[in-house]
């Protein structure tokens, strides 16, 4: 159980903590974007399949990071204690005792980046065993779910978002409902009228602080997209409106630490507030089409950027903890879901290389002070390595290329790299299926830039048209066709990059959705429809330039 002491000792280092954080994204991109339509056959048709797939084979070589597998099984080898099926990290290298409860949470939260690059059953079962063994380890007095023993709500929320994620993960219910629970516990007790809005950080009401609202706004986000219930958007919706009224300055993009009872304002801006900040907003942006949302997490990157590094490095400073992986984290988030790699790939890439550059290379552990050698010490703590481990999965080895505005590309399923996303006609209400690739316009599409991350699919064969979510329904298994060219949600579609060269088309109209491979049948004449979100490979796509 935490005490009090411990907290406000671990909180008066983040205070006075500048959390640059080394951000950074997902891996690199191909980007070949298939359409469907039956083909007209052709004699080269497999000689040109086989091509196509030894073009990609080769390019997704060039995005192996050996230092991403590195990082995390260094880290495992140093930290992870297992027992069976009972895992946990410790606390530090000389204390074999768990980490403390939110420590925990962010030390999970680091496996979860780890598997949305490798999509391994080995960390997924990992994933797994921490989850079940964080419920055992740290329950209360009601029972296995109770953590009404923990006065903090932003313990809650780091919590909440670990088994949420998990969720979303594996699909486990009692994840969702863990994750609920922590929700529901921190803005029920939290949320109040006092300083117009927003949640208390503990139950003494000391402030109400960026650590116990934006994680709350991440956490409810993904508790919208696995539940559809509008109240949790909604809570999140004023949650924002309130940080951003009182500790978010709309002229920098700065987040303050705090508001006091009396009305204070903190004057300091961590960078682990605004990492889970920009979290928030990019969440709400890809949920609500709100280009606000987008222009806020964009100032605030730049922010810390221009304001929050060392010779443009995120380096903590302090050993006491770290929370660099939640702007690590955001900054990922933002870049891959809105094609920002030309914009930021550098910065990120050169945060990456210092990281690994400071490792104790004896352990390959990497503290926070990325502009110093990780000491070769027994104190390291686990959650000051975390950071550097993040950073590692989401940066691709090499910039990727991103989507060329108004280029034509072909769209290749996953789950069949000799079949094309296709078109099965030439009218409007035609439908997307996937076949063999045979070159034909009905299987190359324009894309076109709409701003803010959404793009435009014309199919060459038609250039009146555009890829279309039938009547704009977000219900799963409704069919993707094509329709006149119209400025309807069902047509824009962020192309978020998914390591390894793939990408998820999810519509505006339905945003935790994807275009889907129905049945994952990779057969001629397959359609495509509307599924949720799965983390399967037959709503993945690899983006080739024709």
């Amino acid at each position: 159980m935490k005490t009090s002491l411990m907290k406000n000792r671990i909180m008066k280092t983040f205070k006075n903590n500048f959390f640059p954080v080394a951000v950074t994204i997902s891996s690199m991109l191909l980007l070949l974007f298939y359409s469907c339509k039956k083909p007209e056959q052709l004699p080269s048709m497999n000689k040109l399949a086989s091509a196509e797939g030894a073009k990609v084979s080769a390019e997704l070589l060039v995005e192996a990071n050996p230092n991403a597998d590195a990082a995390f099984n260094s880290f495992n080898s140093s930290f992870l204690i297992s027992s069976g099926t009972t895992q946990y990290y410790k606390e530090a290298l000389n204390v074999s005792g768990k980490d403390y409860f939110w420590r925990q949470a962010l030390d999970i939260q680091m496996v979860e980046d780890v598997y949305l690059r490798t999509q391994s059953d080995a960390h997924k079962t990992l994933l797994t065993n921490l989850l079940n063994t964080f419920l055992q380890q740290n329950q209360g007095s009601g029972g296995l779910y109770d953590w009404n023993w923990n006065d903090y709500n932003d313990d809650l929320q780091w919590a909440g978002i670990a088994f949420a994620r998990g969720y979303h993960i594996t699909g486990n219910s009692t994840y969702l409902a863990q994750a609920k629970y922590a929700f529901d516990r921190s803005y029920n007790r939290g949320w109040t009228t006092e300083l117009g809005g927003g949640i208390w950080w503990d139950v003494n009401h000391e402030s109400k602080s960026g650590l116990s609202n934006n994680p709350e706004m991440i956490l409810g986000c993904y508790i919208y997209e696995a539940t559809k219930d509008i109240t949790y958007l909604n809570k999140v919706i004023a949650i924002y409106n309130w940080v951003r009224a009182t500790i978010y300055d709309p002229a920098t993009g700065a987040v303050f630490e705090n508001i006091r009872p009396d009305g204070t304002v903190s004057a300091s801006a961590n960078v682990y507030n605004i990492g889970a900040f920009v979290s928030a907003a990019n969440h709400l942006h890809r949920l609500t089409g709100n280009s606000m949302y987008y222009d806020d997490a964009k100032r605030s990157v730049d922010y810390v950027k221009n304001n929050k590094t060392v010779g443009g490095i995120m380096t903590n400073g302090q050993r006491q903890g770290t929370w660099q992986s939640e702007f690590i984290r955001g900054l990922g988030e933002f870049v891959r879901d809105n094609n920002l790699w030309s914009t930021y790939y550098t910065w990120m890439k050169q945060n990456a290389d210092a990281a690994w550059n400071i490792r104790r290379t004896d352990r390959n552990l990497m503290w926070n002070t990325w502009t110093t050698i990780t000491p070769s010490d027994n104190i390291t703590t686990a959650v000051e390595c975390v950071g550097g481990v993040i950073m590692q999965q989401i940066t691709p080895t090499t910039q990727p290329t991103g989507i060329v505005n108004n280029s034509v590309y072909r769209l290749t399923p996953k789950i069949n790299e000799n079949s094309s996303l296709d078109i099965a006609g030439g009218a409007s209400g035609s439908l997307a299926e996937i076949w063999d690739w045979h070159s034909g316009g009905n299987q190359k599409f324009q894309i076109v830039s709409l701003g803010y991350g959404y793009y435009r699919l014309v199919p060459q064969h038609n250039t009146g048209t555009s890829l279309d979510v039938t009547g704009g329904s977000a219900a799963n298994n409704t069919p993707i066709e094509i329709w006149t060219s119209n400025n309807n949600s069902s047509q824009a579609f962020k192309l978020v990059y998914d390591y390894h060269g793939y990408y998820k088309l999810k519509p505006k109209c339905a945003p935790s959705s994807c275009v889907n491979i129905q049945g994952a049948n990779p057969a001629n004449g397959t359609k495509c429809v509307l599924w949720p979100e799965s983390n399967v490979d037959h709503e993945r796509f690899s983006l080739t330039i024709q």
